[in-house]
């Protein structure tokens, strides 16, 4: 599943991030140590699917999901966040004929680079958004 794929290759793609402590498949826990930037994988709509060309149109080929990766720090934490953010977006952006689990991702490229979302006004955190889309082998 793409949610487990992605959070897995960013685990362990050098970043610090750890799943279940900073690293999350789902809205970070309200139960998470907010005194550390915490990132956060979600999925969304993506397009339809990529179908082999023929005499007519086969079978799916490929899907082409898409997801956000959230990044949140603590109001003093805005650098690092941002930082944290930027090598998100690095490390996925472009990343392409790759096996992650047992699915071949043929590219995985970001939508935009990360944006920043203004302070929550209750928690004073700084929220960071990058969206990306997946092409990878349907099997």
């Amino acid at each position: 599943m793409l949610l487990d794929e992605i959070t897995n290759y960013l685990a362990g793609a050098g970043l610090g991030l750890t799943v279940g402590t900073n690293l999350w498949m789902l809205p970070v826990p309200e139960t998470a140590d907010q005194s550390i930037i915490q990132t956060m994988v979600l999925e969304y709509g993506g397009r339809p699917p990529l179908r082999a060309m023929g005499p007519s149109l086969g079978d799916p080929v490929a899907e082409t999901p898409r997801f956000n990766v959230g990044v949140i720090g603590q109001y003093e934490q805005f650098q690092d966040a941002r930082q944290l953010a930027e090598d998100v977006y690095q490390a996925l952006d472009n990343l392409a004929n790759t096996t992650l689990g047992a699915t071949r991702y043929l590219l995985v490229r970001a939508l935009q680079p990360p944006i920043y979302l203004a302070p929550d006004d209750e928690d004073n955190e700084h929220h960071f958004s990058i969206n990306f889309e997946a092409v990878k082998e349907r099997s």
